[in-house]
């Protein structure tokens, strides 16, 4: 009976985590489109920055194709094994594979898996989390904010008020 109430209990919770993150991702597909902003940087650098999301594979995709003046990278949202994976093709020529850490009322963070991504902290430039405050009051608008690991142990946090531009 233990057992059978364990595996049960299991299951709900289970079940429960791949609904959040469906729902995340629903929230995150709400994105499609094409965003402006200026990334201001934790170390007093600002530049321009240009997203576009599209809907892609049937509906299990979501690409972001972003331009940070001038320098053009794309991410990939997906399900793998009933959770939200991010994999980011980056300039700094890697590609960070993050993990949905939080979902709550519109504010999502993703954490890069430096094993799945062969990154190291100590040695390697990698984008280490991302976040998104989606403004459930206000569909053209939310603000953007990604951290950058650097090996020297200066991480810098970029962060955009993003407007719906299409």
């Amino acid at each position: 009976m233990k057992k059978t109430f364990f595996l049960i209990s299991l299951l709900l919770i289970t079940n429960a985590f791949a609904n959040d993150d469906i729902e995340t991702f629903n929230q995150l597909k709400n994105l499609e489109g094409k965003w402006v902003g200026i990334l201001n940087g934790s170390d007093g650098n600002s530049k321009t920055i240009n997203l576009s999301y599209s809907i892609k594979s049937n509906g299990s995709a979501l690409l972001e194709e972003s331009n940070e003046a001038g320098v053009e990278m794309m991410t990939i949202f997906n399900f793998h094994s009933d959770k939200i994976l991010s994999t980011h093709y980056c300039g700094a020529m890697n590609r960070p594979v993050s993990e949905l850490q939080e979902s709550n009322k519109g504010n999502i963070t993703f954490i890069t898996n430096q094993s799945m991504s062969g990154l190291d902290q100590k040695k390697d430039l990698f984008v280490a989390s991302w976040k998104f405050n989606l403004m459930p009051e206000d569909d053209d608008t939310f603000i953007y904010s990604y951290t950058v690991n650097n090996a020297e142990g200066e991480n810098v946090i970029q962060t955009a008020e993003m407007k719906r531009v299409k």
